[in-house]
């Protein structure tokens, strides 16, 4: 009797891990196939690109953003870097900050928006590092990061989830330093503002300050200036 009752719950426990293990294959089968959604063109113009998708994150809105930007790798990183301009680019930051630094190429930021109505203000802290390549592209790698408090009055926290930049470095006809950026990210502005609002806004956001990059960036006095470590493309 008792033989039959392990022997029972030992069938029990093998078509659990089974089905288990099916379930997990179908699950990961799924997910692979939603992150290979091809993507849908929001705004397109000669030289800016904005395009979205959903995610497997919580079927939120994935946003990439293609450009071709007058600009070296070192102009571009110093810029992006320039935390006391950032409001000058990025659309609605108030203002942002580096809270901790690990190294040259990896610290902890924060950002904070201005309200836009209905909406309460918000921010985002981040955790950014940066690398190069072999082919001389670089990669620069953003994710939530708390670790360090910061005090937020009154804000709203945005969670953004992943963030990524490819910059590639291109020679054009004139043998000017040109970059072709490809950033992607997903994020949650949070609140009950409803999806729909919600990507609109995102979408709009990222064109806008895609735009005032590619204007500023190309006069910036970064462009003048070069970071140890980092490869220029060159003849």
């Amino acid at each position: 009797m008792t033989f039959n009752v392990f022997k029972a719950i030992k069938v029990i426990v093998i078509a659990f891990i089974i089905t288990f293990v099916i379930s997990d294959a179908c699950l990961v089968k799924a997910a692979s196939l939603t992150s290979e959604l091809p993507w849908k063109k929001w705004k397109q113009s000669k030289h800016l690109n904005v395009s979205s998708r959903i995610s497997t994150i919580d079927q939120l809105t994935e946003i990439k953003v293609t450009a071709l930007v007058n600009s070296s790798l070192s102009g571009f990183l110093l810029f992006i870097q320039d935390v006391k301009n950032t409001p000058a680019w990025l659309t609605n930051a108030s203002s942002s900050k580096v809270v901790k630094n690990f190294s040259a190429t990896e610290h902890i930021f924060t950002v904070n928006f201005s309200a836009i109505w209905p909406l309460k203000p918000r921010h985002l802290q981040l955790h950014s590092h940066y690398w190069q390549n072999s082919d001389l592209s670089v990669e620069i790698q953003l994710k939530d990061d708390f670790s360090v408090e910061i005090e937020h009055k009154n804000t709203v926290r945005v969670k953004f989830y992943e963030g990524h930049w490819l910059l590639t470095p291109i020679l054009n006809n004139k043998q000017q330093k040109q970059l072709i950026i490809e950033y992607t990210f997903i994020a949650d502005g949070g609140g009950e503002m409803p999806k729909w609002f919600a990507d609109q806004l995102a979408l709009k956001s990222i064109l806008k300050s895609m735009k005032k990059m590619n204007q500023q960036l190309p006069q910036s006095k970064w462009q003048q200036q070069t970071i140890p470590g980092i490869t220029e493309l060159s003849l």
